[in-house]
Formats: C-alpha cells, sequence, structure tokens
C-alpha cells in the first residue's frame, strides 16, 4: 500500500526493510497498546485487539467508550506491537473506516487472526461482543496510516532497530 518509505537505522547496524517487516505484523501482531492524548495533555494508553489490512492497523471500539470519545477529539496516537521477533510503535493520525468492503476485509482479519467473527455492517462491525476494551457492539473500525515506524528487534535479525517515514 506504501511505495518506498525512507528507512533510517537508529544504530550502526543496517536498516530493516518494510516489505520484511510489514508481513510480519500482519501475522504476528495481536494485541496492542493505543496511545492518544486526553484535553488535558494527559496520556490514555489502553490495550485492544488490532489486525493489518492493506497494509495499515485496523482496531474497533464501541461508540461510548472513553476511546472513541478522545479519538474523535484527538485523532494523533501511537499503537505499540510486540511480535517474537520486534517491537514496534506507529505513529499516525487515526481515520474511521466507512467502506463496506474494506470492513469486511477487516472482519475477517478478526475472525482469522483472533477468533472473533464481527459482521461488517452499515459503516460500522457488528455481532457478538469483542474484547472488553472495545465496548459493546456496534463497534467503530479506524485505521491508523503508519506517518512514522519505529521497530526494534527482540530476536537476532540482520538488522537493527529502524525508523520508517511515509509520505502521509
Amino acid at each position: 500500500m506504501f511505495s518506498d518509505p525512507q528507512a533510517t537505522s537508529l544504530t550502526n547496524e543496517a536498516p530493516a526493510g518494510w516489505g520484511e517487516v510489514l508481513p510480519h505484523l500482519a501475522e504476528s501482531a495481536g494485541t496492542c497498546w493505543l496511545t492518544v492524548t486526553r484535553a488535558d495533555d494527559r496520556p490514555h494508553t489502553r490495550p485492544l485487539l488490532a489486525v493489518w489490512v492493506d497494509g495499515q492497523p485496523c482496531f474497533a471500539s464501541g461508540e461510548g467508550t472513553a476511546k472513541s470519545r478522545l479519538l474523535a477529539a484527538s485523532p494523533e496516537v501511537s499503537l505499540a506491537f510486540t511480535t517474537g521477533r520486534m517491537d514496534v510503535v506507529v505513529e499516525g493520525t487515526v481515520e474511521r473506516v466507512p467502506d463496506p468492503d474494506r470492513l469486511g476485509r477487516i472482519a475477517a482479519a478478526y475472525a482469522e487472526r483472533h477468533g472473533w467473527a464481527p459482521v461488517a455492517g452499515d459503516g460500522e462491525l457488528t455481532g457478538p461482543e469483542g474484547a472488553p476494551t472495545a465496548g459493546p457492539p456496534p463497534y467503530r473500525v479506524f485505521t491508523v496510516p503508519p506517518a512514522t515506524v519505529y521497530a526494534f528487534p527482540v530476536a537476532e535479525l540482520p538488522h537493527g532497530p529502524t525508523r520508517w517515514r511515509f509520505d502521509v
């Protein structure tokens, strides 16, 4: 989905290629931590279940949750993922996902990755209740097109810590 983001090594080791990291995130990333800023500038950090669809992290949130209210007021976020190979932080501006086809792909990804089988509805996901941090259905779906991504290896990999900057 993205064309050649600019990779920079954060050490003297070679940087990772986005093309090798993205498939690993899509296959391995599950629970992550969302941080959004409250009106008084304090961070609000909560765990959530995420899926990677179309090269972007996606997550669901009930309309009445604090998370949804904070995202509406302050869309700049970070998502922190831990996989067996690396820790990854995605920074960007959250966007709501209204497209029915994309919602269908996101619902399918949730069923495959997490065993939760929501149904794509009219601009939302419906169906069984999801994770406790998502609130009750229906669920708004959000994505975070990456602006900057950091990856820190936690296993033996052929690259060191890397930062990618995307044209957003």
